[in-house]
């Protein structure tokens, strides 16, 4: 068992950013202990709710079709495959 020391902040999600030094730990089971400080003004106050988030996703995705961004692209799956740029993933290489 190794034991790894670093500070983060936990995203309102609940996810915790490791540094790019950790990447060779990805998709490793780890057991972890949280030591949180107990200053209130590092604390999130709040997080948008699910129908906040909705409606600000719903708001933007209107804006993008109003403006006719992606109007140009007849193959939806052939224009993902061209733009996207895969990475190997920990573990599963070939």
């Amino acid at each position: 068992m190794q034991a790894i020391e670093l500070e983060t902040t936990i995203s309102p999600e609940g996810g915790i950013l490791l540094p790019p030094d950790c990447q060779a730990f990805y998709g490793r089971h780890a057991r972890m202990i949280l030591l949180l400080d107990d200053d209130p003004s590092t604390v999130v106050l709040s997080t948008p709710d699910r129908a906040q988030r909705q409606a600000a996703l719903r708001q933007a995705l209107l804006a993008v079709a109003q403006a006719g961004t992606f109007a140009h692209i007849d193959d939806a799956s052939a224009w993902q495959r061209e733009a996207r740029v895969d990475r190997v993933l920990p573990g599963r290489e070939d």
